[in-house]
């Protein structure tokens, strides 16, 4: 898949930015305020991990139901420093770190058949930064649930010098 199945705003639109300016910029893209559908079974909750988190937004399916949903944490002082996307589809790992990072580079691949993982980031000397903190976006690829996106795009916080 070389294009995403739903658009996305650039990380330092979403990242340390307070929440109500991050789901604007998430509502800007095309992201829907969440409400929990009547035909989600539990085996769709599992595949969107709604299961172990609560959504925020979702991106609807043009075929009917869910396609992905998005949720957003924050530090203590109100900011966005994690962003969770998952996608009920396989998308690739590259195309999304391309969406977000402006010059993704080379990501920390491992992993096997069961469950890929794609690291950019400080370990893999590869990623972005968001008003100069380091992001780490995380990605994996699931074959029990048909290789869904489940992905991660978190603030590295670097400690007291």
């Amino acid at each position: 898949m070389s294009t995403l199945p739903f658009r996305l705003p650039p990380l330092g639109a979403v990242l340390l930015r307070r929440r109500a300016e991050a789901l604007a910029a998430l509502a800007g893209a095309g992201w829907r305020p969440w409400a929990p559908p009547f035909d989600l079974d539990a085996e769709r909750r599992r595949l969107l991990n709604v299961d172990l988190s609560e959504p925020e937004l979702s991106w609807p399916d043009p075929a009917g139901g869910l396609l992905a949903v998005a949720r957003t944490e924050t530090d203590r002082e109100g900011l966005v420093v994690v962003l969770e996307i998952t996608a009920s589809v396989p998308v690739a790992a590259r195309t999304l770190a391309a969406a977000l990072l402006p010059a993704p580079g080379e990501p920390r691949v491992g992993g096997g058949a069961a469950a890929r993982e794609w690291i950019w980031g400080p370990e893999a000397d590869s990623g972005g930064e968001v008003e100069g903190e380091p992001v780490r976006l995380w990605v994996c690829a699931e074959q029990a649930y048909g290789d869904r996106l489940w992905a991660i795009a978190s603030v590295v916080r670097r400690g007291d010098e």
